[in-house]
């Protein structure tokens, strides 16, 4: 891993030691199974979101147009029927109405209430595919309470009553039902793709990408308890294990959840890429 992919002050966003606002990250410059991409981009969405406030914890504490018809490409696999598909800027409506059926639990409601949702999975799963976190363009799944530091001796011991934080996103994505996310997969990936190649990922299609970050997140190590951290640069904590501290920033937020609610997330994308492989 390159030097700067392990900069605490660029893609991995620090954790706020003295409640002053993290630098923003650089701006985005831009063949596989097709049935892997709605349910990994939920998944994926909901779990980079979802730990989001993590990293910034204070140390001390319009007339709609008739939509077009649109046919998926050619593939090896069954096809749904032809659906027609709102162009690629009014699809919230869509997605809200197709997603919503994939969990009751809030958590998902609550990201499906924001705007851009169709470009926010497809920067998702940009960002997570290249190791680099998209916590801040999916802040309305943070949690609402801080971060939680124990002293013992001289050590630095993340509490474990801050994970629980994030047991109902965990309990979101290992209720999400993987037949429903492919089908729900087969009829927006046109329009997915073309929010991903809007990017500027005009090399390759998006289902490559979504491969990259399933393995990625996928091979994050689950510790144990308890987690040590240490003062890092500036006013940030940073994890005393060097190998964990060495992990991409994508990886250090899947961490964050806590090592229970991480396997469950884990296993759950297992799930979905067994299930949704050809």
């Amino acid at each position: 891993m390159a030097p700067d992919d392990l900069d605490l002050n660029r893609d991995d966003i620090p954790l706020s030691r003295n409640g002053a606002p993290p630098a923003a990250p650089p701006p985005v410059s831009e063949g596989s199974s097709r049935r892997w991409l709605i349910g990994a981009a939920v998944v994926l969405a909901l779990v980079a979101g979802g730990v989001a406030r993590w990293w910034t914890m204070d140390r001390t504490t319009t007339p709609v147009p008739a939509p077009e018809a649109v046919t998926p490409a050619p593939t090896d696999m069954a096809i749904e029927p032809e659906v027609a598909l709102p162009p690629l800027e009014q699809m919230d409506p869509f997605l809200r109405t197709l997603l919503g059926a994939l969990s009751a639990r809030p958590e998902l409601a609550r990201w499906l209430a924001t705007d851009g949702l169709i470009q926010q999975m497809a920067l998702v799963i940009d960002r997570v595919s290249r190791g680099a976190t998209p916590a801040r363009q999916l802040g309305a799944l943070a949690p609402g309470a801080d971060i939680q530091v124990d002293r013992r001796g001289r050590l630095r011991e993340i509490n474990p009553a801050s994970f629980r934080r994030y047991d109902g996103l965990a309990e979101t994505l290992a209720t999400t039902d993987p037949a429903a996310v492919a089908v729900a997969y087969r009829t927006i990936q046109p329009r997915l793709n073309e929010a991903y190649r809007n990017l500027g990922r005009a090399e390759s299609g998006v289902d490559i990408a979504v491969q990259q970050a399933l393995d990625l997140l996928i091979s994050t190590p689950i510790p144990e308890e308890p987690i040590r951290v240490v003062e890092g640069r500036g006013a940030t904590w940073a994890y005393a294990d060097p190998a964990l501290e060495a992990l991409s920033p994508a990886q250090k937020q899947l961490l964050r959840m806590g090592p229970q609610n991480e396997a469950r997330v884990i296993d759950t994308l297992k799930q979905v890429r067994q299930r949704l492989a050809p």
